[in-house]
């Protein structure tokens, strides 16, 4: 079997990440694997080059040189990762590397249903999470029941990743100015302010009268560090903020002298890697549950699996305040947390799903998946079931269910689609926190008996 794998370029992103992690991972597997990157190259390509794959890189959006090239190579499968919105540019791409009568399989990566041309042209869609999954169904409705899908993880590099040990990750703290036995909450992310929150501030603020902590923050966008720079001085000194990082080697580093990983992002997660990252280097995972968001963090992370998953902003401060005192779930994630992450998103175990999506796709067979399938989306029941577990109470009012089904309507997320070219702006941030009473209501009390 030949799989070509298809990315806009080879630049150190996730979804990057991923498409070499596959690739590599499919190559091991005994399949004979090429890569296009069909607008430009990036760091990635020697990683490629170096496991003997066939690389085609175009030089600009108008170089079809490369995209030709790979059509030529003859692909059986061509596995393009793409966002899922409508690309013309990506619907042209699509067209071409299929017209041999190569089939064509997606990784959507934000779960989002293609009625175009484009959307049509592809032959199965994998989602990243059941969370994923029945986004994409609820908002293609009859036409995503009538499409053959599947749910394919992120593959995880989980061999690259290496808890420090204890003189290592002393050292590397040190180095930070971290005074022995303080609690270091960490978070990672790039430099975008949808991928965080002010939250993760606030709730930093609410615990810090209670406990010895401190805050790590790599790759903080501009919003957030300016909102750090109006805190109190005791605040502002126990917040270390670290420029983002290429380099795997620091940013693991960086993991190590983490004592749990503190996520609340304001669009949530379709996967999260970083998620995996942290909890592969044994450091458990604080994250807010965003029912009216992206949410497969609740899937990837795991309620006193990976960490703890706090279900409201009121209940964050609390949830940080039971993993500071709660050596059962630090003891259980330093020492299972790979075997956690391995077991389910390992890039062997992805890779082996994948080839078995393949397959199915090449043998032209549509079975209609069985309501217990692993790849049938989850049910309403499902939902509530995942939405309930964690800390605090689910938030699940009436406003919020009604806001829900509607964000949830495949006639409304369409008249959405059409009206999205006019919603590109941004929502302001306020960058005074100090003088703001905190949204949490986690009374002393509460942290007292947590």
């Amino acid at each position: 079997m030949k799989v070509l794998t298809v990315v806009s370029n080879m630049g150190v992103g996730g979804t990057e990440r991923v498409a070499q992690n596959m690739s590599l991972g499919l190559s091991a597997a005994g399949v004979d694997v090429a890569v296009l990157a069909y607008r430009e190259g990036g760091p990635r390509e020697t990683a490629y080059r170096e496991a003997g794959l066939p690389v085609f890189v175009a030089s600009g959006t108008s170089d079809g040189s490369a995209v030709e090239a790979a059509r030529q190579w003859g692909a059986d499968v061509v596995h393009i990762h793409r966002g899922g919105y409508a690309d013309t540019e990506e619907t042209r791409l699509l067209r071409h590397l299929r017209s041999d009568g190569a089939k064509t399989v997606e990784t959507n990566v934000f779960a989002r249903f293609d009625w175009s041309e484009g959307g049509r042209l592809i032959d199965a869609h994998c989602n990243l999470s059941k969370w994923c999954a029945f986004k994409w169904h609820a908002w293609g409705g009859r036409a995503a029941r009538a499409k053959r899908s599947f749910i394919l993880a992120n593959p995880i590099d989980t061999d690259s990743i290496r808890p420090l040990s204890e003189a290592s990750r002393q050292q590397v703290r040190a180095g930070l100015g971290i005074p022995p036995g303080r609690f270091v909450f960490g978070r990672v992310g790039r430099p975008a302010m949808a991928k965080w929150s002010p939250a993760i501030i606030k709730a930093f603020q609410e615990v810090l009268p209670y406990h010895d902590i401190g805050l790590l923050l790599v790759g903080a966008p501009p919003e957030i560090v300016r909102m750090i720079s109006q805190l109190p001085d005791y605040v502002r000194s126990r917040i270390i903020q670290v420029e983002p990082t290429y380099s795997d080697e620091k940013l693991y580093s960086l993991f190590g002298a983490m004592d749990g990983f503190l996520h609340i992002s304001e669009i949530g997660e379709s996967f999260g890697m970083v998620l995996c990252e942290a909890m592969v280097a044994g450091v458990p995972v604080v994250t807010l549950s965003t029912p009216l968001k992206d949410n497969s963090q609740l899937e990837v992370v795991g309620h006193e699996k990976g960490g703890l998953i706090a279900l409201s902003t009121d209940a964050v401060p609390t949830a940080m305040h039971r993993l500071i005192t709660d050596s059962q779930i630090q003891e259980a994630v330093r020492n299972g947390g790979r075997a956690w992450v391995a077991d389910r998103f390992g890039i062997d175990v992805v890779s082996r799903k994948a080839l078995a999506i393949y397959e199915s796709v090449l043998s032209d067979v549509h079975v209609t998946s069985p309501a217990d399938d692993v790849d049938a989306p989850p049910n309403r029941a499902w939902i509530l079931n995942i939405l309930s577990k964690g800390i605090g109470s689910p938030v699940m009012d009436t406003r919020t269910a009604l806001t829900f089904e509607l964000l949830h309507t495949p006639f409304i997320y369409r008249a959405y689609l059409a009206a999205r070219p006019l919603l590109k702006c941004k929502r302001p941030v306020s960058l005074s926190i100090a003088q703001k009473s905190s949204p949490y209501r986690c009374a002393k009390s509460d942290i007292r008996k947590a």
